[in-house]
């Protein structure tokens, strides 16, 4: 409600701070409270229905933005939670009141709470000074990597000797935690940029609306939420989980390097098949590594655990937009200048290529021009994302499997 009556910018991301304080910890707390009633070996069937949940909303947001931007405003992005939030809050307040109340008063790590944001939000800033200079060596990037990692080094000193660590460390000496959590980072890495670098574009290469671009998303939706349903599925049904990541990093990466080399917009029916197994391949991600976190771990860090691997999906979502962006901007910045037409754009004409992609605002003919630098722009994209999914691809092969623990 704040965000959409947000009267100024600095009023919404204030609000949108107070947004992903909620909305963070409830992703946890879902998959915490299925790992408190489950099994394991159970796990997998509810985990899937939750990440069909969120793969679905992950993939439709930018379809609904898109028709809320062209048909309403953006105020209806944040309009839409009331309802929704409102249902959510009926749930949960008749649902987990029936659970036991726990019998000791944990000791929260507030310390270590504060330095995990002062550690990791520096880095999003610094990659985000890279966008806008196009540079790696920016000086403003580079200050904010150092202060980035001096606090990161200050949250080490502190979880090592913390009472109860907001990020046990100890978890890490576990070889299957470490390994999913690697996974899950770099999957989500890419499936976040992905879903936002892809409509961009259809938009900015194949010359599609917004709307379009939305809809051709469907795809890929709908692959997510396939993915998710049957990898949960299959993870009960047989007792394994090792053989689903491997699978779908290795189609991410095959699909990833096959629009690197060909691109889309050729046909209608290819990029559909192109997204749909993309979006299959990163839902058969994320329910198996919850269920492998969880079964890893002694149950009493379970919660810990699968909070851990949220921060991280979380993280990894973050820097991977930012990181592909940072590319695809420094790819357009150099093509407008070699094409004469950077300075119409202003101090950051890659940006302003971007946003041209959603509201327009910059010359036709240029955008034209530009039609080939982007295309080749995009490739190099999609072929770092590729490059980073086979690195998944190769943790994925590292990943050891556990019998799944059952209500014995």
């Amino acid at each position: 409600m704040l965000s959409a009556l947000a009267p100024t910018m600095l009023a919404l991301i204030a609000a949108r701070v107070v947004q992903g304080l909620g909305g963070g910890g409830l992703r946890a707390v879902s998959l915490a409270v299925v790992g408190d009633i489950l099994p394991p070996r159970e796990r997998g069937r509810v985990q899937g229905y939750l990440s069909t949940a969120f793969a679905t909303a992950n993939v439709i947001g930018p379809v609904l933005g898109g028709l809320f931007s062209s048909h309403l405003s953006w105020h209806w992005i944040f309009w839409i939670n009331l309802p929704l939030g409102a249902a959510a809050f009926a749930m949960t307040y008749l649902q987990l009141r029936r659970l036991p109340r726990p019998t000791r008063r944990p000791r929260i790590d507030w310390l270590g709470a504060v330095l995990i944001l002062l550690a990791f939000t520096p880095f999003l800033l610094g990659i985000t000074y890279v966008q806008r200079a196009g540079s790696w060596l920016s000086p403003a990037a580079l200050g904010c990597f150092v202060l980035g990692a001096v606090f990161l080094a200050a949250l080490l000193v502190q979880e090592a000797s913390a009472p109860e660590p907001m990020l046990p460390l100890h978890l890490f000496r576990n070889p299957i935690f470490t390994v999913a959590i690697v996974i899950t980072c770099l999957a989500s890495m890419m499936m976040t940029a992905l879903v936002i670098l892809i409509p961009l574009y259809y938009q900015l290469v194949s010359g599609l609306s917004p709307n379009e671009a939305g809809l051709r998303m469907i795809a890929m939706t709908l692959g997510s939420v396939t993915g998710s349903f049957l990898a949960g599925q299959a993870v009960t049904w047989t007792g394994r989980y090792r053989f689903l990541p491997i699978m779908g990093t290795s189609v991410a990466t095959l699909m990833s390097a096959l629009i690197a080399l060909i691109g889309l917009g050729h046909s209608l029916l290819l990029d559909s098949a192109v997204t749909l197994l993309l979006g299959l391949a990163f839902g058969c991600q994320f329910s198996p590594m919850t269920v492998t976190v969880q079964n890893a771990l002694e149950p009493k860090d379970g919660g810990i655990g699968v909070s851990c691997m949220m921060f991280f999906r979380l993280m990894g979502g973050a820097f991977g937009v930012a990181l592909l962006s940072a590319i695809l901007l420094g790819g357009l910045a150099a093509g407008a200048e070699a094409l004469g037409g950077a300075a119409a754009l202003g101090e950051s004409p890659g940006l302003a290529l971007m946003r041209a992609g959603h509201d327009g605002g910059v010359d036709a003919a240029l955008l034209q021009a530009l039609r080939q630098t982007a295309r080749e722009t995009f490739s190099l994209v999609f072929g770092v994302a590729s490059a980073i999914l086979a690195v998944a691809l190769g943790f994925a092969l590292a990943l050891r499997e556990v019998p799944l623990r059952g209500r014995e």
